[in-house]
């Protein structure tokens, strides 16, 4: 007999079961993604499903895992369906519980009455104030946004949030994507149930006739208004761009910082420092919790009996609270408050305070508190830094490193300093790789030499800039928060200056062209299974990793591009570069010289041999290339239609015209109109049309027209 003859057959699925069960610890940290996956899907359709097709598949998923044995991985496949359908069901709620009427249709001179909510400074002149609207000229409730976003000429400096206010402004529905897949700002507000924005040429008066606002705004306003009294604290003491930028990482207004500002830290690699997230959340809250510590540590009647480690903990939850309250609470803020909070009632708990769980703990509460945070780029950017780096630090190489570190001493100080700079590069070059094709994938652009950046400024913002700005909070009710902020301006100062001299550095801001999604979705699959898992086998992480980067061009370019309102125009020529029917600079103009990675302005790309123009509008002439007219009067399309292959007029033109006219394509304004920003794409004989509001689908926040109602 052979031996082993009378052993059991090994069963196929055995080997995943072996490793699914030496994973079990770390099967939780796959419940947020797999909700995200099911918010995902629910963002991915072109249709709008109704409430009870979003919440019947989780019913029957429940139902099944109800059902079914507890077989390990039916138990497994059955818990994954539960997530999934979650997440679906989770993100319609979310839709009808926001739903709020949007403006169909552009309003001049319209009598506009609201509360103040918001007061934004902008860096030249004027304010952009968002208002709960009470009452929007003769427009009944169920069609009257219930907010709107105002761009103010003239600032109105005793204007305080919760004032009630009336105005005569123009307004226009939420903007349109500058071209198809681009940017929906218009999503964004819905779920802010902003249904309109626009502009007034006159200061807001405050309306005497108007009834005291709601409680929940009263509360708002006080906060909003302690904002104010602190901002204007600061931009006392530190003037210019200092304060602006000090008033950001304190109050989160960030109004006042100017472009070139931006500019000059997006291209430095350090435009993360500017909003408040998770790295000031927590050197703010952690530098509370040594403080607090320290000092009940000085204590040895304390020290020896209480839990002085939990007292600081529970301090610094109340702190970082405070931080989130005068930081104006934006979402990216309130998610370093849950992770921060996380950690600090895992040190009450007497658990680990950074763990890959308490992040997969925070993912969840964000996810079912507000789905639509999943589609962002800032969710996206911050969670894959943080489970990146938590994924580093357990790896046994740096534990060793951390632990050696530990063991350094007051007597080891240049080691202990090397470790610190090198902590920072390791932090930094992780980070990076994690949010590197996030970034891409979103705004199109990579700092080259963003860990020079960081590297430099990084003890800056963690020994001098957050630490002053928690003391100078401190110090501000007693009015001794001058020195304080002085040392945060000196801090703030030295960042600015980092900023220019790296982004000065040539080609440090890099552009990349637009990538498919399907691409950044196997990239980050692979990244997450490379990751959440332990065992060995989460190496095969990075074939999916490979193939998304692999595949990350594979975007069929756009021969022609056409403007949300049908008033600019650019033809991809035969080198690949973007000639544009208009020089002057626009933001679609700046988005669609991005998504192409190009790096020339506008007035650059207007300059091209091929694109004549004219007072009666523009024709595109390249050999071997259709001849394209873009004209903008009836006259111009009565004597472009004899030679032009395509016609792309900005102007309304009759069935008759376009029936007669010889172009084998003729688009007009009503087809811009009703589709938003469109490309062409020249497939061999024939041309592919491509719409926004083909690529939107019929959701609740993309606008109707007539014909569609």
């Amino acid at each position: 007999m052979q031996p082993g003859a009378n052993a059991a057959p090994r069963r196929p699925l055995e080997p995943l079961l072996s490793w699914l069960e030496a994973e079990q610890e770390r099967w939780f940290l796959w419940l947020p993604v797999l909700l995200g996956a099911g918010i995902g899907g629910y963002f991915a359709l072109t249709f709008e499903p109704n409430l009870l097709t979003a919440v019947a598949p989780f019913a029957a998923a429940v139902a099944v895992r109800a059902v079914l044995p507890r077989h390990a991985l039916l138990g497994v496949l059955t818990a994954a369906l539960v997530a999934l359908t979650l997440g679906f069901a989770l993100a319609k709620l979310r839709v009808e519980w926001v739903r709020a009427p949007v403006l169909e249709k552009q309003m001049r001179g319209v009598d506009l009455r609201g509360y103040v909510e918001q007061i934004e400074p902008r860096p030249l002149r004027g304010q952009r104030l968002t208002l709960r609207v009470t009452a929007l000229g003769d427009l009944p409730d169920d069609a009257r946004p219930a907010r709107v976003r105002v761009t103010t000429r003239v600032p109105a400096p005793s204007l305080m949030p919760g004032d009630a206010v009336r105005l005569r402004a123009t307004l226009m529905p939420p903007p349109l994507p500058p071209l198809p897949g681009g940017y929906d700002v218009g999503r964004k507000m819905w779920f802010q149930q902003i249904g309109a924005v626009g502009y007034a040429f006159a200061k807001p008066a405050r309306d005497a006739e108007a009834a005291p606002p709601p409680q929940t705004l009263r509360a708002l306003a006080a906060i909003a208004r302690a904002r104010q009294a602190i901002g204007r604290r600061i931009t006392a003491v530190l003037p210019g761009q200092t304060g602006a930028i000090a008033n950001a990482l304190i109050t989160g207004e960030r109004g006042a910082i100017t472009e070139e500002t931006n500019d000059a830290f997006r291209d430095s690699g350090l435009f993360h420092m500017l909003s408040i997230s998770g790295l000031h959340m927590a050197i703010m809250a952690g530098s509370l919790f040594y403080l607090v510590r320290l000092a009940l540590a000085a204590v040895p009647s304390l020290a020896l009996r209480y839990p002085i480690k939990k007292w600081a903990a529970f301090i610094a939850i109340l702190g970082a609270t405070f931080y989130l309250t005068i930081s104006g609470a934006a979402i990216a803020t309130q998610r370093a408050w849950i992770m921060i909070t996380l950690m600090f009632v895992a040190i009450l708990l007497d658990r680990p305070a950074l763990s890959m769980r308490n992040v997969a703990l925070a993912a969840i509460v964000i996810l079912l508190w507000r789905p639509e945070s999943l589609v962002g780029a800032s969710f996206q950017m911050s969670f894959a830094a943080v489970v990146a780096l938590i994924a580093f630090y357990e790896t046994e190489f740096a534990r060793r490193w951390t632990m050696d570190a530990g063991r350094g001493g007051i007597s080891s100080l240049p080691r202990t300093v090397l470790v610190y700079v090198l902590g920072i590069a390791l932090t930094s070059i992780v980070a990076g790789a994690a949010t590197g094709a996030i970034a891409g994938f979103h705004f199109n652009r990579v700092a080259l030499y963003g860990l020079a950046g960081n590297m430099a400024a990084m003890p800056i913002v963690g020994f001098v800039v957050m630490p002053m700005a928690l003391l100078a909070l401190l110090l501000m009710p007693f009015g001794l928060d001058g020195p304080a902020l002085w040392a945060m301006g000196k801090g703030v100062e030295a960042m600015l200056a980092i900023a220019h001299e790296v982004a000065g550095w040539g080609g440090a801001d890099r552009l990349i062209p637009e990538a498919s999604l399907s691409a950044l979705l196997l990239v980050v699959f692979g990244a997450l299974w490379l990751c959440l898992w332990r065992e060995r086998w989460r190496f095969a992480g990075l074939v999916p990793i490979v193939l998304g980067f692999a595949m990350w061009n594979d975007v069929s370019r756009p021969d022609v591009l056409v403007d949300r309102d049908a008033a600019l125009f650019a033809v991809r020529d035969g080198g690949g570069e973007l000639a544009l029917t208009a020089s002057r600079p626009s933001y679609t103009a700046a988005q669609w010289l991005r998504h192409d990675a190009d790096a020339r302005q506008p007035g650059e790309a207007a300059r091209s041999e091929h694109m004549n123009c004219d007072p009666g509008g523009c024709v595109y002439r390249e050999p071997g290339r259709p001849v394209i007219a873009f004209p903008v009067s009836l006259g111009a399309v009565a004597d472009d239609c004899s030679r032009a292959d395509i016609m792309i007029a900005k102007i309304p033109v009759p069935y008759r015209v376009r029936k007669d006219c010889g172009a084998a394509l003729f688009l007009d304004y009503f087809f811009f109109w009703r589709n938003g920003a469109t490309t062409l794409h020249f497939d061999d004989d024939d041309i592919r049309i491509v719409t926004a509001r083909q690529v939107r689908g019929d959701r609740p926040w993309v606008q109707r027209t007539r014909k569609d109602q």
